[in-house]
């Protein structure tokens, strides 16, 4: 026979200082961990949608990013004419040079972070369908033009549409903006590739090509002819997976962040093993009554388990509720594998919710446990006499 939970409900009750004390102990772990889970989620998301899987990514062979990778134009001239390669309407093929260099970019208060101003030709927009000017227009080429990623403007200077930038050796006139659906490309500068080579002296080299595939393609051979191809020689790789190399910040953080949330976590577990222990003393007669009553031992140690269990429960969505208020919240990121900072919004997913409440009862149980065990083996006569 089970202890009715409306029992362990009004234990709680009764007890508010300490119950409030220990759920708000919980609810701070879970809230920080839900802060830091959502700031990865957003920034795991802003890489990895970055990405189109009928994408490859060709660099140098031994290149792990774009930054330390070259393409010269004899190369790029035997990728475009690949028969793998879709076309637009006209015929020409759905190759984009591409060139990312960084540059110092000057926030509202004065102070400077790297930004990616990527080189890229018109055809790029029909490479990275998630790319789409909201603002103004596209760049002419052989101009000093650029069009700007939304989520550079406000937070840095000169990023609004007639605006007049300075980077590198000359001033850029910003003639649109663009979304790229929340992906990285957003926390970038696009200008004519020509004008970039031009401008930081890197000649006749592009950094990599990406390419749009024809529907079908078997990419895995695709990938070996250009690596292949003596005319060619270079390495390509899926677009997604790519990114997802680039996504080892993202991953790094959670590392770290779990281990935020444990060493908080064990602190948060022996508050809510002290309030237990403290309900199982004061309630030695009630335990006492309870087993006088038929209620067998396991039942008792279920009782008390649930009432940690709910205590964590109730604290873990409080926390939660709290750290609401994070998600959608935009910020900025400095990107130690390319050295440039990247613009993300902390994303609480269904996911990191789930996760939160499973840590905090994940605690509730830890908790509650010992002092369960103690309740659980009381003998009925010292119980009462206790009393």
């Amino acid at each position: 026979m089970a202890i009715p939970l409306k029992y362990n409900v009004r234990s709680l009750l009764v007890r508010r200082v300490s119950t409030a004390m220990t759920a708000g102990g919980i609810a701070l772990v879970v809230a920080v961990f839900v802060i830091v889970m959502a700031m990865v989620a957003g920034l795991g998301s802003a890489i990895s949608d970055t990405g189109s899987s009928d994408n490859v990514v060709v660099m140098r062979k031994g290149s792990t990013t774009e930054t330390s990778s070259a393409v010269n134009l004899d190369q790029f001239d035997a990728l475009k004419f690949l028969p793998q390669i879709k076309r637009d309407a006209s015929g020409n093929p759905l190759a984009s040079p591409e060139l990312p260099v960084q540059v110092l970019m000057e926030r509202p208060g004065g102070t400077r972070d790297n930004v990616v101003v990527r080189g890229v030709l018109p055809v790029a927009l029909l490479v990275h369908q998630n790319v789409h000017i909201i603002e103004g227009r596209m760049f002419k080429p052989a101009l000093n033009e650029v069009i700007v990623g939304k989520a550079l403007t406000g937070r840095y200077a000169n990023t609004k549409v007639g605006s007049t930038m300075r980077f590198g050796r000359g001033t850029w006139k910003v003639v649109g903006i663009f979304d790229a659906g929340g992906s990285s490309f957003e926390s970038e500068v696009w200008a004519d590739i020509h004008n970039v080579q031009d401008d930081t002296q890197r000649g006749a080299y592009y950094a990599c090509a990406r390419l749009k595939m024809v529907p079908g393609t078997d990419e895995d051979a695709f990938i070996k002819r250009i690596a292949d191809d003596p005319r060619i020689n270079l390495q390509a790789q899926n677009e997604l997976d790519y990114y997802k190399d680039q996504s080892v910040v993202a991953n790094q953080l959670r590392a770290l962040g779990m281990v935020v949330a444990v060493i908080m976590g064990i602190g948060a577990v022996f508050a809510a093993m002290n309030t237990m222990y403290a309900s199982v003393s004061a309630r030695t007669t009630e335990i006492g009554t309870l087993r006088a009553l038929g209620f067998q031992p396991g039942a008792v140690l279920v009782s008390f388990l649930l009432e940690s269990l709910a205590l964590a429960l109730a604290a873990g969505a409080i926390g939660v509720f709290l750290a609401m208020p994070i998600n959608g919240f935009s910020t900025s990121f400095g990107n130690f594998i390319t050295f440039s900072t990247m613009a993300f919004a902390f994303r609480v997913t269904p996911s990191v919710v789930l996760q939160a409440l499973v840590f905090a009862v994940v605690m509730g149980v830890l908790g509650g446990w010992l002092p369960a065990r103690q309740a659980m083996k009381m003998q009925v006569v010292e119980a009462l006499r206790r009393g």
